[in-house]
């Protein structure tokens, strides 16, 4: 399934939903979990790959600062990019807090400890 981009059944969406159906996208089709993109992402790395598609999505080379080990999918439309940046942006949050409640988790067990 490709990248919603505002058009045909998803016309009458909203922005929010669209990134939502992008996200459950990401998380299904390519078995992606928070937890792996803990693992295999330093910080800011999804961030600046939404960025990449916020500025560069509907072109068709991928922009000079896209990691070569990764593939490029330009977007339909500017709609599209911004819905797939939308969904990378939220991955590194849920990154971000998973690593939150990592180091929250581990305060805890120390607190219980002593």
């Amino acid at each position: 399934m490709p990248t919603p981009d505002g058009t045909g059944p998803h016309a009458s969406s909203t922005a929010e939903e669209l990134v939502s159906i992008e996200r459950a996208r990401q998380l299904h089709e390519k078995a992606i979990t928070v937890q792996r993109d803990d693992a295999s992402h330093r910080v800011g790395q999804l961030a600046q790959r939404a960025a990449c598609y916020e500025e560069h999505g509907t072109e068709p080379d991928p922009p000079p600062e896209w990691p070569a080990d990764y593939g490029w999918r330009p977007q339909p439309n500017t709609v599209a990019a911004l819905v797939r940046a939308g969904a990378l942006y939220q991955a590194e949050i849920d990154r971000l807090q998973h690593r939150l409640q990592q180091v929250i988790a581990r305060i805890d067990r120390a607190r219980r400890e002593h």
